[in-house]
């Protein structure tokens, strides 16, 4: 299913639809959730980044859902899902494309995301739809009680 303008059931993410979102990410593989996607520290990523987080309704139901922000200089994509019954139907191209376009008019052009490296069907994803993978960075990680999130 293509999707069409003025159709696409894309709305904005409001703390409101923690529930049903945490339970779309918690159903789709390849998903890590931690302390940090706790309700009142998205609440807080939320209003820190109005307006670049998404959802995709189809029959009242959220079948997908894109976690996006900014640190003032890059964008940040987090935990994009689309419902088994529901993928292959451009539904997490379009959540991207609209996540990318709320960084854009903010003046945010470059833009990062973390995939688990055996994660490979989201892998595929990332490259079809342009992203490019890199291996010139490591990622390492803080926490401020000191222990390591595993």
């Amino acid at each position: 299913m293509a999707l069409r303008p003025g159709q696409d059931g894309i709305r904005a993410l409001r703390a409101a639809d923690y529930g049903r979102v945490v339970a779309l990410w918690r159903a789709s593989e390849g998903i890590v959730l931690r302390e940090v996607d706790g309700r009142p520290a998205i609440a807080r990523y939320l209003r820190r980044n109005p307006g670049t987080s998404f959802v995709f309704e189809a029959a009242g139901e959220i079948v997908g859902a894109v976690l996006c922000g900014t640190d003032g200089r890059r964008g940040f994509l987090h935990h994009l899902a689309v419902a088994r019954g529901h993928r292959r139907e451009g539904i997490g191209a379009a959540l991207v494309e609209r996540a990318l376009a709320a960084l854009s008019r903010i003046g945010i052009d470059k833009c990062h995301l973390l995939v688990l490296p055996a994660n490979t069907a989201a892998r595929r994803f990332w490259k079809r739809v342009g992203w490019v993978e890199r291996d010139d960075v490591v990622l390492m990680s803080h926490t401020a009680s000191g222990k390591p999130e595993a």
